[in-house]
């Protein structure tokens, strides 16, 4: 991995950007985001923002950044101190893009490369693999165009954890981060895909200072049945973490959404678990339901998400053209902390052991 030392220049480097901080890094004046009053009902985020300021910049690969809203967030990081870009791809069609939205890349590094994704996403993976940079974030591709590369078996990125991805809700009112898994990879994940989904999803939030995080794993009723088969797999997985297979996690479940986030309703319903109403973590039985799950959240509560995918060397920032910069930005803070952590920086090292994962599929949906 490269070097994320704190040396004296660096650490006054990073004292002055952190002085441009959360505005440079969650209110992204480039990018018309919200006012400072506005992001202040942001409070776990602002945590992480804490947290990363005095980090030095992360070595960060921006694939195929051929569109505005990509060098936009290239620059946030680079004014906010805690992103050092590099723009792979090809360069005539980035400074073009770059022309076209009135964006000033000339202080940034660029990596030319053909006039395709795929050309793009293996040079990204090759210079993550040799340690140039620690972090990949995806530009206007499809998902698969980048995580083919880095789940192939020769990619070099690969883990012995099945890739996966979580979103972290910031959702006003509530006392402590969301995270829900797997909105974005995984479709219908078997039992064994959801044990490391489970894995990748505590280990980050341990990595973002939850010390012993309590997982719902979140089912259509609260008990096993046989009429719904992802009730089997939760009380499988509560059996793993209870042998120690999850270090660290409280896990409980099968458990109903409602149950696992609200004390009110544990208590209607009679629950006795520890987890209910208490819930930092929420493993979906698909992606289908996580999806629901985290659209509902949002568009009820005007939650703040961001995600990432987990389970490769470096974690990697999959964008969307729906999200919005400050969710944007937000993502790439916390593929900062992972990043830290993943070196042995954070509140707990993680990092899986590169090998060959039993089952290596994933979603490109």
């Amino acid at each position: 991995m490269p070097d994320r030392g704190n040396g004296p220049e660096r650490i006054r480097r990073r004292t002055a950007a952190a002085g441009r901080l959360p505005s440079a890094v969650v209110d992204n004046p480039a990018a018309g985001c919200e006012s400072v009053g506005v992001m202040r009902a942001r409070a776990h985020l602002q945590k992480l923002v804490e947290q990363v300021r005095f980090l030095p910049p992360l070595p960060t690969a921006f694939v195929y950044p051929c569109d505005g809203e990509s060098l936009e967030l290239a620059l946030a990081g680079v004014f906010g101190g805690y992103l050092a870009p590099t723009l792979i791809g090809p360069e005539a069609r980035i400074r073009d893009a770059a022309m076209r939205a009135g964006i000033d890349i000339s202080r940034l590094k660029v990596v030319d490369t053909a006039d395709a994704a795929a050309a793009a996403a293996e040079r990204a993976v090759e210079l993550a693999r040799d340690g140039s940079v620690a972090a990949l974030v995806k530009g206007p591709i499809p998902d698969g165009a980048l995580l083919a590369p880095v789940a192939a078996p020769d990619g070099g990125l690969r883990t012995d954890r099945r890739l996966s991805h979580v979103t972290l809700l910031d959702v006003p009112g509530r006392a402590g981060m969301l995270f829900v898994a797997d909105d974005r990879l995984n479709v219908a994940p078997t039992l064994a895909a959801k044990r490391d989904i489970l894995a990748n999803t505590v280990e980050l939030a341990i990595a973002l200072g939850i010390a012993a995080p309590a997982v719902a794993l979140v089912a259509a009723v609260g008990a096993p049945s046989a009429a719904f088969a992802s009730t089997v797999d939760a009380a499988a997985l509560k059996s793993m973490s209870a042998h120690g297979a999850m270090r660290g996690a409280r896990v409980d479940g099968p458990m109903t959404p409602d149950v696992a986030l609200s004390a009110d309703a544990a208590r209607q319903q009679g629950a006795t678990s520890a987890i209910a109403g208490a819930a930092d973590v929420l493993i979906a039985p698909s992606m289908e339901s996580a999806v629901m799950v985290v659209r509902t959240l949002s568009a009820v509560t005007g939650a703040l998400c961001a995600g990432l995918v987990l389970g490769a060397r470096v974690p990697i920032v999959v964008t969307t053209r729906g999200g919005t910069m400050e969710s944007r930005v937000a993502s790439c803070v916390l593929a900062s902390l992972a990043a830290d952590a993943m070196r042995g920086g954070g509140a707990r090292k993680f990092a899986p052991t590169p090998g060959t994962p039993a089952d290596a599929a994933y979603s490109t949906a």
